[in-house]
Order: structure tokens, then sequence, then C-alpha cells
């Protein structure tokens, strides 16, 4: 804000009154516009309208346009008039039925509007479904009520970002709901900017172009910029922490200039530079033959083929030297391969004896073996580290989302520079408990917590080539484990990934379990969800 003399002048506001009948309730809406300059609300300056909006006007962002018309709910409501001390009046009897998807009214995230108006008056923008994994943001022409185009918007809203696969140019991860629009000269026109839970912002324009993103969200390439002063780029920073930075705002100048609010604890204002250099690339026409469509139908029917059933892994008898080559070591084994990203790839191997399971890890990881945790237990949420994660009681029941008794999960990461593993049982025979804490969950208790004493850990780190190599031998009995030829048991592999400082879990993957995209939740980190796991099977 600049200096100036600020007056509430306005105020939109749903209530709830009493109805015709005794006992009953009715909703309506209030408007309030000052007409005597003195900012206090009088009876007479308030009317009240008997209208159901379908929806409302703001939640965590305001769906307002620079010339104060409100949309959000199902209606676009425009300044109607303005009072003698410049007041705006809202004549909801005027407000203008809007063109809408036929979900508009579960579109939005978590009780926020549902859409936002253009600059000019021209279009809405719808949001998409909350926690929808493959949803679509929806433009009309409010004037010929037209679908004007679609955008994808994946893994919708805070819970649904939980779920997200990693970051690239133009995906929509998250999203959160609208928080402004602009107006920008040709090539560009009208703008929407929807920013997420996954570290980006994203601009699209009004003919359904994805302009650009502001802020990176992608954990492995985010930096602050040092030293902190007014002028340096954000362009590597997420907007705050990454995740949950909820808010944020939008303003445009007389002059056409973007300015952005962002951050999490504290806020930061910035300025967009670059749009004053967009230019229109001609158009052309792109040409599908029927080849085409017999390569993508038989790529996806191998897709659908490879995903479906549950995932499988042999481990067959064997007893490794620890030369930190993985393919030497376990020469022979079933090598498994996942990832999110090809600079945070994994591969895991493993066998065992009649003393120890033997896990190997190698992992690319651009800042690779960091880890700043203050205690061993913590390793999981602060850094770089390496998961296994056990069924041992043939008994449980499969689809069980709660660890139960024989569930365990082992986390290998370097505690103060020295390769510790420390074991995780929700629930425990020989109880060493210890509770864990988060912004949604307090007192979350795991039966037993401990490092284990007896696990021979190698550790190869290759800087340069941006990966390490961990070998584990587990003994078999701290685990409550007993191979044998054809056991089948559930559980997982996986790897965490610091941020670029190694102070914290910047991106979880796995083998097996999928829902790994949340990184802000220690609790929901340490959970173990055996339904998600694969079967492992001994040879």
């Amino acid at each position: 804000f600049g200096d100036a003399a600020y007056k509430r002048r306005a105020t939109l506001r749903e209530v709830t009154l009493d109805g015709p009948a005794k006992g009953k309730k009715t909703k309506k809406v209030e408007v309030w516009s000052d007409a005597n300059d003195d900012a206090i609300e009088q009876p007479k300056e308030i009317k009240t309208y008997d209208v159901e909006l379908g929806g409302w006007l703001a939640g965590w962002y305001m769906a307002m346009t620079p010339d104060l018309s409100f949309c959000g709910s199902m209606y676009q409501i425009k300044i109607t008039g303005w009072t003698a001390c410049g007041a705006p009046l809202y004549d909801l009897t005027q407000a203008k039925k809007l063109p809408a998807p036929d979900d508009a009214r579960i579109r939005g995230g978590m009780g926020a509007q549902h859409n936002h108006g253009s600059v000019d008056g021209r279009y809405i923008l719808w949001n998409a479904g909350y926690g929808q994994d493959h949803g679509t943001v929806e433009c009309y022409d409010i004037q010929s009520g037209k679908l004007a185009w679609t955008y994808p918007s994946n893994f919708t809203g805070v819970h649904g970002s939980h779920r997200a696969i990693p970051a690239e140019q133009g995906m929509i991860r998250g999203a959160y709901d609208i928080v402004g629009s602009a107006h920008f000269p040709k090539p560009i026109g009208n703008v929407w900017i929807i920013p997420t839970n996954k570290g980006e912002w994203h601009v699209l324009t009004e003919r359904g172009f994805y302009l650009t993103r502001l802020f990176e969200g992608d954990p492995t390439k985010m930096a602050y910029p040092e030293p902190v002063k007014p002028g340096v780029s954000l362009d590597t920073c997420p907007p705050g922490a990454g995740e949950e930075a909820f808010g944020g705002s939008i303003t445009q100048t007389t002059d056409g200039k973007l300015f952005v609010q962002a951050g999490h604890i504290s806020f930061w204002n910035t300025e967009v530079t670059g749009l004053e250099g967009v230019k229109a690339i001609p158009g052309g026409k792109v040409s599908i033959t029927a080849e085409d469509v017999s390569i993508a139908e038989a790529t996806r029917g191998h897709q659908l083929q490879k995903s479906s059933g549950p995932k499988r892994f042999t481990i067959a008898r064997g007893t490794p030297d620890f030369t930190g080559d993985l393919d030497k070591d376990f020469r022979g084994a079933e090598v498994l391969k996942y990832s999110k990203g090809d600079a945070t790839a994994i591969r895991t191997a493993a066998s065992y004896d009649d003393k120890n399971l033997y896990i190997a890890w190698e992992v690319k990881d651009p800042t690779p073996w960091l880890n700043g945790a203050d205690a061993p237990e913590f390793m999981y949420s602060r850094g770089d580290t390496v998961d296994l994660q056990l069924a041992t009681d043939l008994k449980a029941p499969k689809a069980r989302r709660e660890a139960v008794m024989g569930d365990l999960r082992i986390s290998v990461g370097p505690f103060h520079g020295q390769p510790t593993a420390v074991i995780y049982r929700k629930e425990a025979r020989e109880k060493n408990p210890k509770s864990f804490s988060s912004g949604v969950q307090k007192g979350y208790q795991m039966d037993s917590v401990l490092v284990l004493k007896d696990t021979t850990i190698k550790v190869n780190v290759n800087a340069k080539a941006k990966r390490y190599t961990i070998e584990a031998a587990f003994p078999l009995a701290a685990l409550d484990l007993k191979p044998a030829p054809d056991l089948l048991i559930k559980g997982d592999f996986g790897a965490t990934h610091s941020d670029s400082a190694g102070a914290d879990t910047a991106l979880r993957t796995h083998w097996a379990n999928q829902d790994t995209g949340l990184v802000s939740d220690e609790v929901f980190e340490l959970k173990m969800t055996p339904a998600n796991w694969g079967e492992i099977i001994f040879k």
C-alpha cells in the first residue's frame, strides 16, 4: 500500500435470517454501500437480496477484477452505480448468470470460489474440481455462453497434490484457486494466474495458451538468492516454503506493470518482468495419420498392461560383497528401476542368506547424501535417505491402510555424517515408543523406534556423477523375518531427496507406493501404507 486515505466503502455478505416458518432459517445476501462518507454502516445504506448465488465470492482469494466486478459464484456481479462519496453500488437483481460446466458447483478449492472473470469482463475461467487427479480449468465466453477452451489441471488442490508427479513445463499440479486476472497488449490479452501447492504459479492466456510459470516447482532446483536484497531474481525460489504456501495476491498498476505478493511466514512484494517481450508465433497445421493413431493405441495398451495388477519383486539367495558397485555385487539379481525424474532415478537390488537380508540402492541426486536431522528418527523428513518397508505377518489383512503388528520400516541416512539405520514399528511387542507431530496431526505414536546397531552399511558417494550407492546387511533376527523359497510377503523400497541446502526432504520416491507426493507433513511422511506395497517373493 502507498500513502492514501483508506476507507471501507462497501461490503457484500451472506447472512442467515429467520424464515417465514417458525424455526426455519433462510440465507440472503446483504450489500452495504457507504452513502454519507462516514465508513459506518447505517440500516438505510444496507440492501438485502433474496438470491442464491450458488457459491461465494471469496475464499483464499477474492474473485474481483480491477473494475470491482465480482465472480466466484454462479453470477457475474458488476457495479451498477456510485454513491455521492464514491462507494460502489451492487444491485444483485442485475447479476448475470454465468455459463458453466455441468459440475460447476464442485469446482474450486477448500471452501474457495468457483471461478474468476477476465479483466475486460468477456471471459470466465472455472477452476478444476477439488481433489481430481486429471481435471481441467474451463474458459467460457460470457456473452455467447460457449466454451472457449480447456486446459489440464492435475492433482487439484492441497490433497490432490499429495499424489502429484514431478514438475514439468506447462503442467499445472496441485492448483489452489485463481489468485487474479490481468490484461496486457496483444498478443497476450487477458491472463489468469493460478497458484499451486507444489511451489509454482501458472499464467494462462485468454486463448488457452500456457504463457509462463512464476517461481520454481522442481524441489531439486529450488534455491534462494544470496544475499537477499531488492532487485534479486526469485525465478529459482518457490512462492515461500513450496508446499502449503497459501495466500498471495496480484496487482496490475495503471502503467501495465504486474506485481505479485507471495510468501509463507513472510510476504514478498515482487515485480513480474519480461512479459513486454512476448511475441506471437505464426500458426500452422499438424497432421495426424492413421499410422500415428495405431502407434498411439498400441502405446496406450502397453502402458495400461504395465500398470495393471500388483508389482512383484524376486529376491534370490546370495551373499554379496560390498564394493559400492551394485551391478557387480548383486550380479544376476533382479534390479528394480523407479523414479519421479531422470535426475533422481533409483535402482534397487536385494539378496538373502541364513543371517541377513541384503539391500542395495543406487540413487541419482544433485546433492548426494545430505541430511540435516537433529535426531536419527527424523532423518526421513530432513533430507537424503533410503527406505525399506516390509510386512512379516502373513496373516495380516492385505488391503490395510494402517500398519499393524509385523509391519516395519527402516530408514537409512547420514546422521551427523555417519550412516545410520532406524527401524520403526507402529505396533510392537517390545516397546520403545516415540511420538511424532505435525501441523495436522499431534501425538502420532510409534510403539518402537530404534537405531539398528548390528547393521552393516557401505556408502559410496560420487558427487561429480551426482549419485550415491548404499549397500546394507540387515540381520534377519532384527526384522523378525524368516525367508524361504516361495515365501511371498508385501513390501516396498524407496528413497528421499533433500533440498539444495541438505536440510529438508523435498522429494519422496517409492517402487510400489505412488501416494508419496506430500513432503510438508512429518506424520504423513512417516506413516506406512501396506495396501500400497508390492509383492516380494523369495527364491
